[in-house]
């Protein structure tokens, strides 16, 4: 009944079938299908790993049968890329394995009798398929609201699961179980190694990776925020040939010279020969009509939240006809950018008391801005097991929320703890799981796919099995990163120690739409359920205090997920057991 109907549906295609599955695609742009024969099928895009065996024993009759997680770890290793697989065993379950970069949302549910569907965007599956006992689930949107970066793979609704990535979740045969394939923790090490051999390593993936990715679409767009990511990512297109498909390379320039990157951006540019388009940031009008434009979403669309920006970049994309979008997100936690004590805490575990006297102790206090005897304190602390938790992003959630969530990680994080992983490592594999926001959905996004070479799965894994004060240790950031690049990028760029600052942008904009905002959240759903604190949002919505509280990224998520909160109210109910206003 389902597949006849979906095989009416205009916009769905079916793409392949087994005694045990269907595909069907859609969309803008439907992703490529391969069949691997009796294992089943991959979604997407995969790229062949040098030196690994080709996707095809899979495939092979003559191979016997093997588990699911069998097929998804060979899968795994052999290849990387955008993509989902579904992979058949012996046994009647199937399992669905998400690619470790985690290119593709996958949300799973059962429709009953056996049916499970699979998809990459609640909203594009037709009525007839939907989670027939969808409810919104509270305990999770807190957490969410608490700690993003931590909460992209646990659903905000009830009668549904997520697949991480890396993660294989088995289905159908009364099989609910899921197993983590693919870890950043089973790459890292600590062991010193050969860095001029890693370097060049490492600039090969890159370019590799990028090449990939880019050379699937006849345009692009870039953005060349002015920052070292983004330069080493220009670097690499043009190292690569992509430069005649790409149809812009932009930059945004905030109102005020901190968020004023245009002459970093320039600088890249100039170097690679092509002509930057700089776009000042606009003070969008966050009317309610506004506000509810991304509700429809799966998880709340945090970088659709800079309305103004996101629709510009859509608009821009529909003109130029590019469905690719490449940026350099990520590169902050796979490059290592985060100032932290943690990073002379590993190299004190790997040489031992003799680090004390090394440079490292005090270009780690620099690049922190604080004193020595205040690193050697949190290194100390961290040993005797005091370190703080992840804090959350919000400092506007209630009390209960924050004292709930105080513990949670994601998974990724968890396995890292798990298994011992030093923490200056466990604070880069935070940070990638971070990353996974950039995914979210948004304006521009519908419009093109977002291509994060520096998220590539071969890039990662190099990164994390370098070292971290090897990765990071010195005074600038991303210490390593500058090196091995530094031939192809402008000096002005390679010596450059700050970054980018949007925040006094974010508070004029919440300031120029109080009269919008106030009420959206104060009476609000998030406020009325306890999980904002009515009196810290409040005092943070003073025009007066904004731009020295700093708070107004944390506005501008707890608006968005206000808005996605209202638009699903009214569609879906609240999961009774959950309903904090009961």
């Amino acid at each position: 009944m389902f597949a006849a109907r979906l095989n009416g549906e205009a916009n769905w295609n079916a793409a392949g079938e087994t005694d045990r599955m269907r595909i069907w695609v859609g969309g803008r742009s439907p992703p490529k299908v391969r069949t691997l024969g009796a294992a089943g099928f991959v979604v997407g895009e995969v790229f062949e790993t040098p030196g690994h065996s080709k996707l095809s024993p899979l495939a092979d009759p003559s191979v016997p049968s093997r588990q699911p997680w069998e097929l998804a770890q060979n899968l795994s290793r052999a290849h990387w890329g955008r993509y989902v697989a579904f992979l058949q065993g012996p046994a009647k379950a199937t399992g669905v394995f998400r690619d470790p970069s985690g290119a593709f949302v996958c949300l799973v549910w059962s429709l009953g009798e056996g049916v499970y569907v699979v998809t990459s965007e609640l909203s594009l599956a037709p009525s007839f398929v939907q989670p027939p006992q969808l409810a919104l689930n509270w305990r999770n949107i807190a957490r969410y609201l608490a700690l993003p970066g931590a909460s992209t793979t646990e659903p905000l609704f009830d009668g549904m699961a997520a697949v991480g990535p890396g993660e294989l979740r088995m289905v159908g045969d009364g099989q609910a179980q899921s197993r983590l394939i693919w870890s950043p923790a089973d790459f890292v090490s600590h062991e010193a190694c050969d860095l001029s051999a890693t370097g060049e390593e490492l600039v090969r993936r890159v370019d590799e990776c990028t090449f990939a990715l880019g050379s699937g679409y006849a345009r692009l767009m870039v953005e060349v925020s002015g920052g070292l990511d983004s330069a080493i990512v220009a670097a690499s297109l043009c190292e690569t040939g992509l430069v005649p498909r790409v149809t812009d390379w932009l930059n945004r320039a905030g109102d005020r010279q901190e968020a004023d990157e245009r002459s970093y951006a320039q600088a890249v540019a100039d170097r690679i020969g092509v002509s930057l388009t700089v776009i000042p940031k606009p003070f969008t009008r966050l009317d309610v009509a506004t506000l509810a434009e991304m509700g429809a979403t799966t998880w709340p669309a945090i970088t659709a939240s800079d309305a103004g920006s996101d629709r510009d970049a859509s608009t821009r994309l529909i003109d130029s006809q590019a469905h690719g979008l490449v940026s350099g997100q990520g590169g902050d936690g796979v490059f290592f950018q985060m100032p932290s004590a943690l990073v002379f805490a590993d190299a004190m575990r790997r040489n031992g008391p003799g680090t004390l006297f090394s440079s490292l102790l005090p270009d780690v206090a620099r690049r922190t801005r604080q004193s020595v005897w205040s690193v050697l304190r949190q290194v100390r602390a961290e040993r005797l097991g005091r370190s703080p938790p992840e804090a959350p992003s919000s400092t506007l959630i209630s009390r209960d929320v924050r004292m709930e969530f105080k513990d949670a990680a994601h998974q990724w994080v968890l396995t890292a703890r798990s298994q011992g992983v030093w923490p200056g490592k466990r604070l880069q594999i935070e940070a990638l799981a971070n990353a996974q926001v950039y995914l979210d959905d948004s304006r521009r996004h519908r419009q093109a796919d977002p291509l994060f070479p520096l998220l590539a799965q071969p890039v990662v894994e190099l990164c994390l099995a370098i070292p971290t004060p090897d990765l990071a240790g010195g005074a600038f950031d991303r210490l390593f990163a500058r090196r091995v690049f530094a031939a192809r990028l402008p000096e002005v760029v390679r010596r450059r120690r700050s970054k980018g600052d949007m925040s006094a942008f974010f508070a004029h904009l919440v300031a120029h739409n109080l009269d919008t905002l106030r009420p959206h959240l104060l009476d609000g759903c998030l406020c009325e359920a306890g999980i904002l604190d009515r009196a810290m949002v409040e005092r943070a919505l003073d025009a007066q205090q904004l731009i020295w509280t700093g708070k107004a990224t944390e506005i501008l998520w707890a608006v968005t997920v206000e808005s996605w909160v209202r638009y699903w109210q009214g569609r879906a109910p609240d999961a009774a057991a959950l309903n904090p206003r009961r």
